[in-house]
């Protein structure tokens, strides 16, 4: 079988200095945090937006809620039929084989933790200013069945709240390859959002009338391209938005990939039903080989807006991004 290496381990990302974040304007909100027994809550101007849960009962950290900046109430969805593996906002991966590993799997199913399990290890606040929370954790992706740690990562997550419509967490993932690795072709890879039925496309081609058939939403990417039929598989977009009615309000998260990823810009693995991820290990013809040592660091946005991706200016949030 043909391996090849991808960009994603071919470099070691040299250290940047971030822009300042935007200044706060009169329109910014404040934004706090609380540190509980298994997650970290951050609000928005005293009101619950999102919490980062860690327990261990859990196959990966995520965040949820992700709730919309007008209703409150979360536009992503954890524990959702058919897929309750896809867990709100999370990184995770599938098909990852090592020495004495045929598949390690962190994606799914979600009960059976020792085919693969991310845990956290250091979650903590490490910024509370009023005006940005900054979270930090040391996670370690281990296949406890056959004692095999595969990857670290150190993560960070810089929550901003800039205007009474939009949201902003800020990711940046700084991995550790500690075996050996290949990945496989697979869809169940890395940065994703699951929402919330009522902003799936709506879609009962799929057959998951129970769930695809709610939505009202549209995705839409950077390019112009609509729903899975147009964003799948396409390699073009920067960022892919997800929106559409949302308990009587026009609601959605947007995800942004930062230019400066390996293997920029990933293609997209859409789904009508409500799934958006720019994955570097779908739609590849070989596996993925993963050398011991090997770091990257990958740089994603998501944006929780109120409108549609015009009225929340997305292409300027990502320009932003892109000067950091």
């Amino acid at each position: 079988m043909r391996i090849r290496q991808i960009g994603i381990v071919q470099m070691l990302v040299a250290a940047v200095v971030l822009a300042p974040w935007p200044a706060a304007g009169e329109d910014a909100q404040s934004v706090s945090a609380t540190v509980e027994d298994d997650r970290i809550v951050v609000y928005v101007d005293g009101e619950e937006f999102t919490a980062y849960n860690f327990s261990e009962e859990h196959k990966y950290p995520f965040f949820y809620p992700v709730n919309g900046p007008q209703t409150g109430v979360s536009v992503t969805t954890w524990d959702q039929p058919p897929y309750p593996h896809h867990s709100s906002l999370y990184v995770s991966l599938d098909m990852v084989r090592s020495e004495s590993v045929e598949r390690g799997n962190y994606w799914q199913p979600r009960h059976e933790l020792d085919t693969g399990q991310v845990f956290s290890r250091a979650p903590r606040v490490i910024e509370d200013t009023g005006d940005k929370v900054v979270i930090r954790d040391e996670c370690d992706w281990i296949v406890t069945a056959a004692d095999a740690h595969q990857l670290k990562d150190t993560r960070t997550v810089t929550i901003t709240a800039p205007s009474p419509s939009v949201r902003i967490l800020d990711f940046e993932f700084d991995f550790h390859v500690l075996k050996d690795l290949e990945v496989g072709p697979t869809g169940h890879s890395f940065f994703s959002v699951r929402m919330e039925p009522k902003l799936a496309v709506g879609d009962p081609g799929h057959g998951f009338e129970d769930v695809a058939a709610l939505g009202t939403g549209t995705i839409v990417d950077s390019e112009g391209n609509t729903n899975e039929a147009g964003t799948r598989g396409h390699t073009g977009a920067s960022w892919c938005a997800y929106y559409g009615a949302h308990h009587g309000e026009t609601e959605g998260v947007a995800l942004i990939q930062h230019s400066g990823n390996p293997e920029y810009p990933a293609p997209w693995f859409n789904r009508d039903y409500g799934f958006m991820s720019p994955t570097p290990f779908d739609f590849i013809d070989a596996p993925v080989s993963l050398p011991e040592g090997s770091r990257a660091t990958m740089r994603y946005r998501v944006v929780v807006f109120a409108g549609d991706p015009d009225e929340a200016d997305i292409a300027k949030w990502h320009a932003d991004f892109e000067g950091r």
